[in-house]
């Protein structure tokens, strides 16, 4: 079956605490507008997709959910989103389209639809996922890193 979920990972150095990196990815989808975020451990889901007041370009516009993991590891968040909002709603809108073409008695655009539906998924999803691995990338390099303990002085006792 053909699976609507996208994955992929990205590695973080050693410098980053990937104990403070999962509340620091949900801080960052918080900022871009997610609808739920939910931290669990060392993972973070969210919601996001088309029904929401943000913007055409939102980095989370193209996926309906999705989940963020830190391995820490192997020293990797590894992301999953769902495009199967995307693909519904650009399926409906295919099917409406075809509907008042077939109306029309003009059978010709209907050679054009299924070009528009490869379009509308294929561009949403190439430039979404382009954007969401900045997106993470960005939040990565931005995440609570060690902290440096200074070394105490030691003062040495005289003889």
């Amino acid at each position: 079956m053909f699976s609507l979920t996208l994955s992929g990972s990205l590695s973080f150095d050693a410098g980053i605490d990937p104990t403070a990196l999962p509340s620091h990815l949900a801080e960052c989808l918080r900022g871009v507008r997610a609808s739920t975020v939910e931290t669990r451990g060392n993972s973070v889901a969210f919601t996001a997709g088309v029904f929401r007041i943000v913007g055409s370009w939102n980095v989370l516009g193209p996926f309906g959910s999705g989940d963020l993991a830190v391995d820490a590891d192997f020293r990797q968040v590894r992301y999953r989103v769902s495009i199967r909002q995307l693909v519904l709603i650009v399926t409906v809108l295919v099917g409406v389209a075809t509907a008042f073409i077939l109306m029309s008695h003009v059978w010709q655009p209907l050679l054009l639809l299924p070009f528009a539906w490869l379009w509308l998924v294929g561009s949403n999803v190439a430039l979404g996922i382009f954007r969401f691995k900045r997106f993470v990338a960005r939040a990565i390099a931005t995440a609570p890193h060690f902290s440096v303990q200074p070394l105490p002085l030691v003062h040495s006792l005289p003889k």
